[in-house]
């Protein structure tokens, strides 16, 4: 099955040995990448003319709810030219009465042409687990793959799941804070969204054991709970102070040692020491709904 992108006017086309039929409504339709590590994200495609031959992504349903994505992945043809003429039939948006169809009932359409992208499937589990960015170096977002299917037609479906800390981590009401905290605050929670699902779990874990300390240490000193000592103190003391009178926060205290614990895991000498595996992207998934609960039990989210 192809897919195929009008040069001029963007509408798409599909067909079986020839995207020559339009397809009606307009589908959304973005530029693709595999990350398969950091250094991926640096080259992001630029633009469906300046990078025409990233996969793309066709999609099919989109759940707001579930921050799920189904769609199809096509692939640009090897040795193939881009874009190049193509016979297609009129467009109903761009000639509804046939007027520039000739007398076998086609017209010429420069098109940016892919195929299905059966590449996906020829790796480990079918892609499954595999990350997925979706759109250009401009805006992208990131998806995990968790389902993929070949239709009857060639065309390889894929289920998507949104990788972002947005919704799990709310938003500071930097209101809340003290003038003099404000720009660690801010600095540490940006640090965390910029890097979420794109440095590595470690980075991650690492970023939001940095963001829970400046919140937590900042908060007590600024609620006058704790002396100015606390602002130079680690995650680790924070969160066995916490446990103690009079602070008694136990929930605050316990996922704060559990981010502390997994900053840990992502050091060489204790993986080797423990024999523990390294952390991975669910624990770093974990650090940041600690960090969102963080957020919510010291009163600074919106």
């Amino acid at each position: 099955m192809y897919l195929g992108i009008d040069n001029q006017a963007g509408f798409i086309y599909e067909g079986l040995g020839n995207p020559d039929t339009p397809v009606v409504p307009t589908p959304n339709v973005a530029q693709a990448k595999l990350i398969e590590n950091e250094k991926d994200w640096l080259s992001l495609p630029t633009g469906i003319s300046q990078s025409p031959f990233s996969w793309v992504f066709r999609e099919d349903s989109f759940d707001a709810v579930t921050r799920t994505r189904r769609g199809r992945l096509y692939v640009s043809q090897q040795g193939e030219m881009q874009p190049h003429p193509r016979n297609v039939a009129p467009h109903p948006y761009e000639d509804p009465f046939w007027r520039q169809a000739g007398a076998t009932g086609r017209q010429v359409k420069t098109l940016f042409t892919y195929t299905a992208c059966q590449e996906l499937l020829n790796r480990p589990n079918q892609g499954l687990g595999c990350t997925l960015a979706l759109g250009a170096q401009m805006a992208a977002s990131t998806w995990r793959i968790i389902q993929s299917e070949l239709l009857t037609n060639g065309c390889v479906l894929v289920t998507l799941k949104a990788l972002t800390a947005y919704g799990l981590v709310p938003e500071l009401d930097i209101a809340k804070v003290d003038a003099e905290f404000k720009v660690s605050v801010t600095q540490a929670m940006e640090r965390v969204l910029d890097s979420a699902f794109r440095e590595s779990p470690i980075s991650v874990i690492d970023h939001c054991r940095n963001a829970m300390t400046v919140l937590i240490s900042r908060w007590l000193v600024q609620h006058k709970k704790h002396d100015r000592s606390i602002l130079a103190a680690d995650l680790g003391p924070i969160a066995t102070l916490l446990q103690k009178p009079p602070y008694d926060l136990g929930c605050m205290a316990n996922v704060a040692s559990l981010v502390a614990r997994l900053h840990s895991r992502g050091k060489g000498n204790e993986q080797h020491r423990f024999g523990l595996p390294a952390p991975v992207d669910e624990d770093a998934q974990l650090a940041i709904e600690a960090l969102g609960f963080t957020l919510r039990e010291v009163g600074w989210a919106r």
